[in-house]
């Protein structure tokens, strides 16, 4: 069945941010609320009868869908044969008939009770059109996945036995674990002009090895249709340029120090980069930081000629032994992504730092 207005508008909210979300809203109706509640009321009183609103919601909803967090490889398509493949891919792949999720598209399932009919590890296509990333144009492919995602919460109070009420208090708290099912929404983007293959995962506050799993299984869907993709681009080689470079503020830094020890460091309290950080700098100036095996950088931007700003952050989260191993960074994280040209620009910060072979 189709989503309620509440789901779209909590949809948006969670995936954007409240600022974002009404800024956009504004494009179409007048909204002067400052609240997300007194916001989502002001919307939820006229949307009935507003196609305009209605329209401009479906629009952001498929946004938000290929947007926020999200997991990325890239690959840079040489094989005649896989061009090809790939061209039929988007002409003729066999979009779901699975009406869950059709009626509920370009929203997640409102009800989540019923992602039980879904198949774990099954990749449904959604949508297969076009789309303008930049400059550019690709031919772009949505398909949702369910996965059973496990999440820790306190265990109510009426399932504790009468020694665990005894030794309940401020010093004590019991969890548990359990599985819920979630949707997840990811996108193939191909550039024939450019040779480039996208691959582009919803994190949806999944863990890192959870996330790269759903990476394994859209490859596996694409090799399915004929589609060998090779070895994506390895970005290892990107994070100490990407560190370096004037522009942006890092955000996150992992380093080896000269005595062998991996060192994280995120940003604290109201820093806004790492390299001004006093402390950072002393570090890297007196030779205590011997490489680097990780690095997070933010770019801030202007929305229009307006105050309002948007910013994109890319994540290359490699490990330790990749600076003494051949083991490649193939993945890489593209954190609170608004629009699609932002996306793009953030690929294409990676690519033009891929040191060449």
């Amino acid at each position: 069945m189709p989503t309620s207005y509440e789901h779209q508008l909590d949809t948006l909210l969670e995936r954007f941010n409240f600022h974002f979300t009404k800024n956009q809203i504004k494009e179409v109706i007048p909204i002067t609320s400052r609240s997300k509640d007194l916001f989502k009321n002001d919307v939820l009183t006229v949307i009935a009868d507003n196609q305009c609103l209605k329209s401009k919601i479906n629009e952001l909803g498929l946004l938000a869908l290929q947007l926020d967090t999200r997991q990325v490889e890239i690959f840079d398509i040489t094989v005649n044969a896989t061009k090809s493949a790939l061209d039929s891919l988007f002409t003729e792949v066999q979009l779901t008939t699975e009406a869950l999720i059709n009626d509920a598209f370009p929203f997640p399932i409102e009800d989540k009770s019923k992602l039980t009919v879904l198949r774990a590890g099954t990749v449904y296509p959604i949508l297969a059109d076009t789309v303008a990333m930049g400059t550019d144009l690709y031919n772009r492919l949505v398909v949702c996945t369910v996965i059973d995602k496990e999440v820790e919460e306190s265990v109510p109070v009426e399932h504790l036995s009468q020694t665990g009420l005894q030794h309940r208090n401020s010093h004590t708290t019991y969890t548990m674990k359990r599985q819920v099912r979630t949707q997840l929404f990811h996108a193939v983007y191909w550039c024939c002009n450019l040779s480039k293959l996208i691959l582009s995962v919803d994190r949806n506050t999944l863990s890192l090895t959870v996330t790269q799993e759903q990476l394994f299984v859209l490859r596996r869907f694409l090799m399915a249709k004929r589609v060998d993709p090779g070895i994506a681009t390895n970005v290892f080689g990107v994070i100490e340029p990407l560190y370096n470079a004037a522009d942006g503020y890092v955000t996150k830094l992992g380093h080896v120090t000269t005595d062998g020890n991996p060192v994280r460091i995120p940003l604290k309290g109201n820093q806004k980069c790492l390299k001004e950080d006093h402390y950072h700098k002393a570090g890297e100036g007196g030779g205590h930081v011997q490489a680097k095996f990780a690095v997070a950088k933010k770019w801030v931007f202007k929305i229009d000629d307006s105050s309002r700003t948007v910013d994109i952050e890319v994540g290359l989260m490699g490990q330790p032994k990749m600076l003494d191993t051949a083991q490649p960074l193939s993945d890489f994280s593209i954190n609170k992504s608004k629009r699609l040209e932002d996306l793009s620009f953030a690929i294409d910060k990676v690519l033009s730092l891929v040191p060449n072979s």
